[in-house]
């Protein structure tokens, strides 16, 4: 068997991650249509009072999907606004970080696991690392902890979810 690649680690990671939200996110909007609710009842909601919402859950997993590009990649990618209010901006935010994930070349990342990679910690200040170690220990560890968080939240709002839901992304 051929040894796990960094791209397959990474970037086609996030792109089953992405498929999973979009497809959380879709079911959302239907339950809530379904419930007679508006359709962007879920988009403040959160687990409890000093959590971020669902809104800052899916901006940062597709931040760091994004980023994770760029720093991998050494490809620059634009910056986008976290301002979405609406689960069909939240939707629409999840597909174009699937189609910018899914357009990475493999050969732009191959044998790049050792190149240096420098992650902005806030006040923590800035820690280089290697690229596999930066994958493995904080961009695809960060990207799951979103990820999960925002099928919870949904979960915790009624939308009838399943862990086929969330795992249906992974597996296809």
């Amino acid at each position: 068997m051929a040894p796990v690649t960094l791209y397959e680690v990474s970037i086609t990671t996030f792109a089953k991650g992405l498929v999973t939200l979009k497809h959380i996110l879709e079911k959302a909007a239907e339950h809530a249509t379904a419930q007679g609710l508006g359709a962007d009842a879920y988009v403040n909601a959160s687990l409890c009072e000093d959590m971020r919402g669902l809104a800052f859950q899916i901006q940062v997993a597709s931040n760091t999907a994004k980023k994770s590009v760029w720093r991998l990649t050494g490809t620059e990618v634009e910056s986008w606004a976290d301002d979405e209010t609406t689960l069909a901006q939240l939707i629409a935010r999840t597909q174009r970080t699937l189609d910018l994930v899914q357009a990475v070349d493999e050969a732009s990342i191959t044998g790049k696991d050792d190149n240096i990679v420098e992650l902005q910690m806030g006040k923590a200040g800035t820690r280089n690392m290697p690229a596999k170690a930066y994958v493995l220990t904080y961009a695809v560890p960060n990207f799951f902890f979103h990820v999960q968080t925002a099928y919870a939240i949904l979960r915790a709002q009624g939308v009838p979810l399943g862990k086929s839901d969330y795992l249906g992304g992974f597996m296809a």
